[in-house]
């Protein structure tokens, strides 16, 4: 039987592929003036990407900014001034797609995280965060990246989102204190 890579070699191979590809990344100053002078964020994504942006929007609350999750019940009226970060690979996905729609009409800045440049997201947003990794629509177009589908993208934002909030944290001088203080207490 032949003899696959094992834990180590993928981990750090990930970890190398992760690095290299944040490297890349730009306009992380404009990203975080972006949030930081909105009066209300709300974010949105899709499949995995989801889960990131979501615990995104929740990391942001903890610094005490109002982050809501677009299409939930809870969710507050949105409107001019107010920014969308959508968060999808393909920068195509249905829901996030129609939610940047409406943001735009709305007045809404709109802020997509994104492995393609020219998507139809792209085109209506005011800031592109590109990421360089290929989207699960490259799959299997892709030869270079060794994972699943959109798994270094996902891994990036989650990776990319977790940086900024430390950015946004040590900008606004937020300690650690009220990270605590805002954290749920029904668990």
């Amino acid at each position: 039987m032949k003899k696959t890579m094992d834990f180590s070699e993928i981990k750090k191979k990930i970890i190398e592929s992760v690095g290299l590809t944040l490297d890349k990344v730009e306009k992380t100053d404009v990203f975080v003036d972006a949030i930081i002078s909105a009066k209300k964020i709300f974010v949105v994504g899709s499949g995995r990407s989801k889960l990131i942006i979501e615990s995104f929007a929740q990391r942001l609350r903890h610094l005490g900014l109002n982050a809501y999750i677009a299409g939930e019940i809870l969710q507050p009226p949105a409107s001019n001034g107010d920014l969308l970060i959508a968060a999808s690979g393909s920068g195509e996905s249905i829901f996030p797609a129609s939610i940047a729609k409406k943001a735009k009409e709305i007045g809404m800045k709109i802020a997509l995280i994104t492995a393609e440049r020219s998507s139809s997201i792209a085109k209506i947003s005011d800031l592109v965060i590109y990421i360089p990794a290929p989207s699960k629509g490259a799959y299997p177009k892709e030869t270079t990246n060794f994972q699943q589908l959109g798994s270094l993208f996902e891994q990036c934002l989650l990776i990319f989102c977790d940086t900024m909030a430390i950015i946004i944290q040590k900008t606004k001088n937020i300690p650690a204190e009220t990270l605590h203080k805002n954290h749920t207490n029904l668990e």
